[in-house]
């Protein structure tokens, strides 16, 4: 019997995989889920937003802001703007399309910092301000910082830019994501009931 535990403990001390689960890893794992599971539930709200009344956005320029270091920024951007049925497009700062009435601006902060269990370094957007302007003249303008003790650290650029674009686009309403439309079914066709 004791040389079973000595074999049984030898082989947890060893490194690499082990036949049982650490309870410490375990309570690791599920604070970890049930931190990401409290986080994506509650919604953040953006810091100061200040939006004047204006009529539904057609289209938004997005003026490009290389000094942000997030590649997904932009997309997130416009996936947020699409959610809300906003078409747009980017332009270089100084050169703005003339048709182009509505124009958003940009700045946002990163950090870098390792995710649990891993060994390389991610970026996290800590702070995020968005202006809109028509024809120039701001009609509104929201932040995001993260929380105190950086329950969203991780988060999606998107789930971070989502409440600063729908304090923005108060007189766009989200839009429904379009659903491929239903399969309709051949009626003379013969059921195939398998070999």
């Amino acid at each position: 019997m004791v040389k079973r535990l000595i074999a049984l403990a030898s082989v947890a001390a060893l490194s690499g995989c082990t036949l049982f689960a650490s309870p410490i890893l375990e309570v690791v794992n599920l604070a970890g889920s049930a931190a990401t599971g409290v986080a994506t539930m509650s919604r953040d709200k953006p810091s100061n937003p200040v939006v004047f009344a204006h009529e539904p956005i057609k289209e938004m320029c997005i003026e490009w802001n290389g000094g942000v270091a997030l590649s997904d920024f932009v997309p997130s951007l416009q996936g947020e703007l699409q959610r809300h049925g906003v078409p747009s497009r980017v332009y270089d700062p100084g050169t703005l399309p003339g048709n182009c009435s509505m124009t958003i601006a940009y700045a946002a902060s990163v950090k870098w910092d390792m995710k649990m269990f891993s060994t390389n370094y991610t970026p996290y957007m800590t702070f995020a301000s968005l202006t809109l302007r028509r024809e120039g003249r701001v009609v509104g303008s929201a932040q995001y910082r993260i929380g105190r003790l950086e329950q969203d650290k991780w988060s999606s650029v998107g789930s971070k830019l989502r409440p600063l674009i729908d304090a923005l686009l108060i007189s766009n309403p989200e839009v429904e994501t379009a659903k491929p439309p239903p399969v309709e079914k051949d009626k003379n066709a013969a059921l195939f009931t398998g070999p």
